[in-house]
């Protein structure tokens, strides 16, 4: 049967975010999609659908609301997506925010269009490119904390973080990084060059969880990065993903954790913002830690990228998060979210199973 509550109607506004920030006028129009499907577990609190357009490859993900129906229960949505070719995939969301995979990409296809123009080739970077505001990571739900700096005054230091000395020395220096405001949008920032240093979420101490976020550099020798599961200005530990002087994104631990698949293979450029994610958690002894990184304007990597695991007699057993820094430019920090992986202990919740995707159809206005 079709559930009532779940008949409703939303508007996707999928935007290209390009380069040149441009919007395309083929999106200017819009058509509506009828989607169903069930889902085999009543645990599901929420579903997803990533609409994916293959004009510019621009994602749009839209939360479908909070059904916690009964098994079998089909829903129905209709959604308006741009008038030219999408990918449409549904997933569901558990109870602790864990994330079924995608379904299988559906592809519906829109009116013929003139071929967009060719773009003019990204010039090479040739010194600094100021990376603008970028586009804020919208809130989500189930996320434990949230720092997107909007509470705090431009030039100001953030209530909370404390900021360390360089060469990852232990020393407090809360001149190092502060607020600042781009295009509308208040981040966390740093012009220093010194080597090796860091700002730190102190008062937000934690363990098994997941951060997520963005951030940005104005040089291509620039060295970035965030931490997680850091004891600084205690102890000289740390887990970072971190960019050093016009390399990939890699993963290192203070001390060392040696690791077979510690590189991203993802290389950053001067002006472009990178999201992130990064997840540690316990596992009969021994601390796993996996971790995303891809560009802003791509779509989001599959699988994690990096994985490694920290079994030293002397591995942190919680921390806080926090942003590293190292070099020429500016680098700049935004929108991290932290979701809890394990609650009172126990053990890591199960992602939820995919939802069944029944069909696609054209929208009739009865």
């Amino acid at each position: 049967m079709v559930h009532p509550a779940n008949q409703r109607t939303r508007i996707v506004a999928i935007i290209a975010f390009v380069a040149t920030s441009l919007v395309l006028a083929t999106l200017a129009q819009a058509r509506t999609e009828t989607l169903r499907w069930t889902h085999p577990q009543s645990d599901a609190l929420d579903f997803e659908l990533r609409i994916t357009s293959l004009a510019d490859s621009a994602t749009q993900i839209l939360g479908l609301g909070i059904p916690g129906q009964p098994v079998g229960t089909e829903y129905v949505e209709q959604v308006e997506v741009g008038d030219g070719d999408v990918e449409l995939e549904l997933r569901a969301v558990g109870p602790g925010g864990e994330r079924s995979v995608w379904t299988s990409a559906q592809l519906r296809t829109g009116p013929i269009a003139p071929p967009p123009p060719e773009p003019e080739p990204e010039p090479e970077p040739t010194g600094e490119v100021a990376p603008g505001g970028g586009t804020e990571i919208p809130p989500t739900t189930g996320a434990a904390a949230r720092f997107d700096f909007e509470n705090s005054a431009p030039g100001t230091d953030v209530a909370g973080w404390v900021d360390t000395t360089p060469n990852h020395g232990l020393g407090v220096d809360d001149s190092l990084f502060a607020v600042i405001e781009v295009d509308g949008n208040r981040m966390l920032h740093t012009d220093s060059t010194a080597n090796a240093i860091q700002s730190t979420a102190t008062a937000d101490v934690r363990s098994n969880f997941e951060v997520r976020g963005r951030m940005a550099m104005s040089h291509p020798e620039s060295e970035i990065g965030v931490t997680t599961y850091s004891r600084f200005p205690t102890e000289s530990v740390h887990y970072r993903i971190a960019t050093n002087s016009g390399e990939t994104f890699r993963f290192v631990g203070r001390p060392s954790v040696v690791c077979a698949s510690s590189d991203s293979g993802v290389r950053p450029t001067a002006g472009e913002w990178i999201r992130f994610e990064l997840d540690v958690r316990e596992e009969g002894g021994q601390n796993r830690i996996v971790a995303k990184v891809w560009p802003a304007d791509s779509a989001e990597p599959a699988a994690p990228q990096i994985d490694c695991v920290d079994s030293s007699a002397s591995r942190p057993t919680e921390g806080s998060v926090g942003a590293w820094s190292g070099g020429p430019g500016l680098k700049y920090w935004d929108d991290f979210e932290i979701f809890q992986g394990i609650t009172g202990g126990g053990s890591s919740p199960t992602a939820p199973l995919p939802p069944l995707l029944i069909q696609i159809v054209p929208f009739e206005d009865n």
